[in-house]
């Protein structure tokens, strides 16, 4: 019989082990620099080398973070008449027995300029099994722009499915490998990580912003699912996004271009770069890698800028403060939404309720208010529509109901169409 201190370190211990521990390596060239450069010798730069070389001992030599021996994948981009193209290899071996892992590498850094690379070790975790590495998954939309993603984590298919909807998805059907119909006998075989970037890719389209578009679906699935580990990275051919969601130390990041106090024996870097777990030996141990924060979002940026966003929605609106003993709010009903939702507030004392609705940039799309009588519910109705009656594109919205004295309550709304 387990004891409830051992039952309490076994839920500690489930909740922070790398259950499914894929292995992430993120790349991006400094301005007017290039990958696939070389010095005297004809190798590439020692620091790249250094990476990849940690990335092939964590493709199956040994104990974890060097397990990860269900494939190994790479992608890059290349600049050809100024415009980001892609290519791809991929395995079905561990990376560290692949004979052929630094062959198939130094065909994506033959082109001159090769701005980014993203490579992925697998763990399988859900879907297709024995196949070739499917990450870093790619989606090319209408206007010839490749997007990449690779996954470190486990999302529920079915919630995700429901948020993209099976229209989007008949449109853009996720692979299966041969095993059927994704909504049907194959979709055993589809694997969560495409789905989450298809949901990315939605709202990236939705939004016609790829930030906002990131933003929008983490919001909305951290919401959905707050626990499930989402460390991605992810690339339109100019930037590089990486995002952690773990309680375990799994985005590190260098960034050369804030590299002007390293020791004199470190070289100059070319580039920039993300690793889920870093080199623990060699020059390029001694950098000074920082770990990205939990549910932080790095962009490293083609013009050699970075970023960090911390949060995806607007503190001012979205608080958890405590809400006054004298109001009880029910949740907005549905939510998601179509074509309307209801937002039922109640309170015993009578005046002047007012509801306002602010879009991601926390900017007031809708206000109404009305007279609520003591002890009476009011419930507020939205239609998706702004203060001017033009329909609202799909996405989250934050609402805010307040007396004439104080806030009352405040949520989220996601409007899908």
């Amino acid at each position: 019989m387990l004891t409830p201190f051992f039952k309490r370190g076994l839920v500690f211990l489930l909740l922070v082990m790398p259950l499914f521990p894929c292995r992430m390596l993120g790349v991006i060239a400094l301005p007017g620099e290039s990958l696939s450069s070389t010095d005297i010798n004809g190798d590439w730069h020692p620091y790249l080398l250094g990476e990849l070389e940690e990335f092939r001992l964590q493709g199956g030599s040994g104990q974890w973070p060097y397990n990860n021996q269900d494939g190994w994948a790479m992608t890059s981009y290349h600049v050809s008449q100024d415009v980001p193209e892609i290519q791809t290899v991929r395995s079905d071996e561990g990376a560290y027995s692949d004979v052929d892992y630094y062959y198939e590498t130094s065909t994506l850094l033959d082109e001159t300029q090769v701005p980014i690379l993203i490579g992925h070790l697998r763990q399988t975790s859900s879907g297709a099994t024995d196949i070739e590495n499917p990450h870093p998954f790619i989606y090319t939309d209408d206007s010839g722009v490749n997007f990449s993603f690779g996954h470190n984590g486990d999302i529920s298919k079915e919630a995700v499915r429901e948020l993209i909807g099976d229209e989007w998805l008949t449109l853009h059907p996720p692979q299966t490998y041969d095993t059927g119909p994704w909504d049907g006998s194959g979709w055993d075989s589809v694997i969560d990580s495409e789905l989450f970037f298809f949901w990315i890719i939605k709202n990236i389209e939705e939004l016609n912003s790829v930030l906002e578009g990131i933003q929008q679906a983490l919001i909305v699935l951290e919401d959905q699912q707050p626990w499930q580990l989402k460390n991605f990275l992810f690339s339109d051919g100019t930037d590089l996004y990486a995002y952690r969601r773990s309680l375990m130390s799994d985005i590190h990041y260098f960034d050369a271009s804030q590299n002007n106090n390293l020791p004199p024996h470190l070289s100059e870097s070319n580039h920039r770069v993300v690793m889920s777990t870093p080199p623990t030996d060699g020059a390029v141990s001694e950098l000074p890698w920082i770990e990205l924060p939990d549910r932080n979002l790095l962009i490293f940026r083609g013009d050699g800028s970075t970023e960090i966003h911390a949060g995806f929605i607007p503190t001012g609106l979205i608080a958890d403060t405590p809400i006054p003993g004298q109001y009880r709010l029910s949740r907005a009903y549905p939510n998601p939404f179509n074509n309307s939702t209801t937002i039922p507030v109640q309170a015993n004392e009578s005046g002047y309720y007012s509801i306002h609705i602010f879009n991601l940039k926390g900017q007031m799309i809708f206000a109404e208010t009305n007279w609520v009588n003591d002890g009476s519910v009011h419930n507020f109705l939205w239609s998706g529509l702004d203060g001017e009656g033009n329909e609202l594109p799909s996405g989250s919205f934050f609402f805010q109901i307040s007396s004439c004295s104080e806030n009352v309550s405040r949520g989220k709304l996601l409007l899908l169409k």
